[in-house]
């Protein structure tokens, strides 16, 4: 069990970074295109995040 709230602590705190990068991109862009860009590029790790989880 405890293995299982480490995994969940785990993908909160990579969520989180991942986020704060996000907004970085947000706030460093420039054009819509980079918007854009910086939307999908965090779609996409979301996605990976959820889809393949880092294995310890």
């Amino acid at each position: 069990m405890t293995n299982t709230f480490d995994h969940v602590e785990n993908m909160l705190e990579e969520s989180s970074a991942l986020f704060e990068c996000y907004l970085e991109r947000v706030m460093e862009s420039e054009s819509i295109n980079d918007l854009i860009s910086a939307s999908h590029w965090y779609t996409d790790a979301v996605f990976s995040l959820m889809t393949y989880p880092t294995q310890r």
